[in-house]
């Protein structure tokens, strides 16, 4: 026979045996709600119905209780294997896992949480021990962030094609290479020197590009972030030259992997080219 693996929740302790769940340590743990015994539970009609379904739906593999000669006279189990009942000090209500999970939705959402993850974990892994007393909340949270950081990574490799595609028909519509504007390049070279950047590339954060006078040092280069025809200030920045070799020949992945340093940079142009319009007095467009 199973050993009994005693597990805590808020300090009450709640048996687990194989796949069997004590009902009445789940009762107890839970709050003692007079209306919300195992054995009221047990008697709903939204009960009966679960167990009739499970009755023809369990496999050997989901282990229901079966009869065992050595516990004559101390189990009392019903005929569908999913209830059985221990006499005497220390028994109680027992029930397949699959119905006990149920009985704790009933009982309490957050005793529900914890038996999702605690419970499930014991039984997954019966030769660890137990974690008492655990906070389900991060468990609960790490597996959702894990789903959520699987479906972002799919968004950005959808997000990079996206980039791919419109670079492609750029290159297909624009056309040739337009330089920056005097005024373009200027609103650049102010950003590039103002915080945070201090006059270091804007991309890797490290190379120095503008002198102590706010002077483009050799080899800087004012980058065409999506296509060499656009050459608005929110259209470029202004980079080292190994930054700007890996933008211009690591093909539009090295650009995709870039795009929040560029944004962060844009941001501060916006604010730039705003704080220009207010101090000319002119409305903005």
């Amino acid at each position: 026979m199973r050993p009994i693996n005693t597990l805590s929740y808020q300090g009450i302790p709640v048996r687990l045996r194989g796949s069997m769940l004590n009902l009445t340590d789940m009762w107890r743990a839970a709050g003692r709600a007079e209306h919300r015994r195992p054995a009221d539970w047990l008697a709903l009609e939204e009960t009966m119905r679960f167990r009739a379904h499970a009755d023809t739906h369990l496999t050997a593999l989901d282990e229901p209780v079966l009869p065992n000669a050595g516990d004559a006279g101390i189990w009392a189990i019903d005929t569908d294997g999913l209830v059985a009942a221990i006499r005497g000090h220390g028994g109680g209500t027992w029930a397949h896992w699959q119905l006990a999970l149920s009985y704790a939705c009933y009982l309490s959402p957050a005793f529900h949480l914890w038996c999702n993850t605690v419970v499930r974990a014991a039984m997954k892994r019966p030769d660890v021990p137990a974690v008492q007393d655990s906070d389900p909340l991060p468990l609960y949270l790490a597996e959702h962030f894990r789903h959520l950081h699987r479906r972002l990574d799919t968004v950005d490799r959808h997000a990079a094609d996206l980039m791919f595609l419109a670079l492609s028909g750029q290159e297909l519509v624009l056309g040739g290479r337009r330089e920056f504007s005097e005024l373009s390049r200027t609103i650049l070279i102010r950003v590039a020197m103002a915080e945070p950047y201090d006059g270091r590339c804007p991309c890797c954060g490290n190379a120095r590009i503008l002198s102590t006078e706010g002077r483009p040092l050799a080899g800087t280069e004012f980058d065409h972030f999506f296509h060499r025809r656009l050459n608005r200030p929110e259209h470029g920045w202004l980079v080292c030259t190994v930054c700007h070799g890996e933008l211009t020949h690591g093909g539009y992945l090295v650009r995709f992997a870039r795009t929040p340093e560029f944004r962060a940079f844009q941001a501060r142009v916006l604010k730039q080219r705003r704080l220009a319009r207010e101090r000319s007095g002119a409305s903005p467009r």
